[in-house]
């Protein structure tokens, strides 16, 4: 019989998972509490949170399709990153962790109700974030306005040489 207390932990996982988004699983053996805090703080850079869940908690939370899904997953130490918008991010802040510690270990991922392995987080890391698209989108589209414009101004900027060549040939030939 589950107490209050798992309860309540139980009802705010499903609360994470309802949220919608991303999740990413970890296994964080061998992370001492300040590198903990350091993957904290870098997955919250792009709205994610991290925690340290109980496997069969997390399980019930989830729900039995979704328990079932992740069966292999939810065992051994599991921590959680909870990604509401941008998975890409969260993918290179996390493959950037592990191969930098060389103690945090990716298991797998949810992203858009599809189940990733390691070697999918990796591939997703690799490609552009949403932020980098945006700004290439805007390069995109800004390049042909300033390419016009550039265009216009030339044709504008001879016009106005030659008017003035044209009055400085004609003030010199004529006598004051």
């Amino acid at each position: 019989m589950p107490t209050e207390k798992k309860n309540q932990e139980i009802a705010e996982l499903r609360k994470r998972v309802a949220e919608g988004g991303s999740m990413f699983f970890t296994d964080y053996r061998g992370l001492s509490v300040g590198e903990l805090r350091n993957l904290r703080n870098e997955l919250r850079k792009d709205a994610a949170s991290y925690a340290v869940v109980k496997n069969t908690l997390f399980g019930i939370a989830l729900g039995d399709e979704r328990r079932t899904q992740l069966s292999g997953v939810l065992e051994g130490p599991t921590a959680v990153a909870f990604v509401p918008s941008d998975p890409v991010a969260a993918a290179k802040a996390l493959v950037k962790f592990a191969t930098d510690s060389k103690k945090l270990q990716i298991k797998a991922a949810l992203v858009d109700g599809r189940l990733l392995p390691k070697a999918e987080v990796e591939s997703l890391s690799k490609i552009r974030g949403r932020k980098e698209l945006h700004g290439a989108l805007v390069g995109s589209l800004k390049s042909p306005l300033y390419r016009l414009h550039g265009t216009l101004q030339a044709g504008i900027s001879k016009l106005v040489r030659t008017l003035h060549a044209l009055h400085a040939s004609r003030s010199e030939s004529q006598p004051a």
